[in-house]
């Protein structure tokens, strides 16, 4: 707490200036899946982030995509006549159609010049960007889930040397490229090796097969309340701890540590009810397919299982050196409610006694 105080941002406080600017214009990069480049030639590059590969159909006429544009900035012409700074247009249309445009420029840190016979000319080294942002409406269907209504989002952002290079790429062929990515995107994608993949068009490039991205390896923390069966005994746990999460191409392995109290209620010698808690280490492991190429997404595993060690005894309910193995599971609720069939023992498979775990995740 003391920790967020100094550091948090209130609800009335604003990072900077621009915390409004941002929160209409800027996209986190969660609201994407998938991210493909498109080579335009002479440095100028095209960068599509999507969320669903229907919404690209929206710029197979990038041509008029690109006229209406520059007709709405016309207005802005005197604004972009320097040609010495570098330019950000973010050119957002809502769910409702309506647009809405920001005009950003940035002057360089310092001064670069090209001399040539004697002739010193400036140099602009910066590119400009011109970002098409928008969102759609559409019904989310999610097993076990009722359908309902949710907003997605998409992104093309030009990467050009000059803005006024946007007309150039309204001959049609920008539009036969999108169209193209469209068809191809599920067919065979190679490694160019240098760290990109390329489609049928060798201009289109993802850092990932089908532009896939949220790819990679990462440290997960999880928190659970937990309730199992221990011979004749109803036990309710806590389990606190972290799992490494191991992704590539479209496969993930996750690795678990946790440290599990559990707690048993008894009276004493004096006849109150006491608690009595019995920690066990837990190790977890599980391997199995990417669910929608996201590995952050709750999957089926093709093998899970778990294994934890008796390491606090208070009470005789548990018996000395206990290990407690548990195999399968049925994951339900998008992975945030399982049931874990489990086995306890002592002494190498002496005193086996089966059991249920429940563990509901926050």
């Amino acid at each position: 707490m003391l920790v967020a105080s100094v550091t948090g941002t209130c609800f009335a406080q604003t990072e900077n200036g621009f915390a409004n600017t941002d929160k209409t214009f800027q996209l986190s990069q969660q609201y994407f899946k998938r991210i493909f480049i498109i080579d335009l030639g002479k440095g100028n590059k095209l960068q599509i982030n999507l969320y669903d590969m229907d919404d690209l159909a929206m710029f197979n006429n990038m041509d008029s995509v690109l006229h209406v544009f520059l007709k709405d900035i016309e207005p802005l012409k005197d604004s972009l006549s320097d040609e010495l700074t570098s330019k950000r247009i973010d050119y957002l249309t809502d769910s409702m159609g309506r647009k809405k445009i920001l005009l950003q420029q940035f002057k360089q840190k310092g001064s670069s010049y090209l001399v040539n016979h004697g002739d010193v000319a400036a140099l602009k080294l910066e590119q400009d960007t011109v970002n098409f942002v928008g969102a759609v409406q559409y019904t989310a269907k999610y097993t076990l889930r009722k359908a309902f209504k949710d907003t997605r989002y998409y992104k093309l952002s030009f990467f050009i040397n000059n803005i006024n290079d946007l007309s150039n790429y309204t001959d049609g062929k920008l539009s036969e490229k999108i169209i193209n990515l469209q068809k191809n995107v599920n067919s065979q994608w190679t490694n160019d090796f240098n760290g990109m993949y390329n489609n049928v068009d060798k201009t289109v490039k993802a850092r990932q097969p089908r532009g896939y991205i949220g790819m990679g390896d990462f440290l997960e923390m999880h928190i659970s309340v937990n309730a199992q069966n221990y011979k004749n005994y109803f036990v309710p746990s806590v389990s606190l701890g972290a799992s490494l999460v191991l992704s590539k191409n479209d496969f993930k392995r996750d690795i678990g540590l946790f440290w599990e109290p559990n707690f048993f209620f008894a009276k004493n010698t004096q006849g109150n009810l006491q608690v009595y808690r019995n920690d066990l280490l837990t190790l977890t492991f599980g391997q199995g397919p990417v669910k929608d190429h996201d590995p952050r997404k709750e999957s089926t595993f093709l093998t899970v299982f778990s294994i934890s060690y008796l390491i606090t005894r208070k009470g005789d309910f548990m018996d000395k050196q206990t290990i407690r193995f548990g195999a399968g599971e049925i994951s339900l609720f998008e992975g945030k409610t399982k049931i874990e069939p489990a086995i306890y023992f002592n002494n190498l498979f002496k005193n086996v006694t089966p059991g249920i775990r429940w563990i509901q995740s926050f």
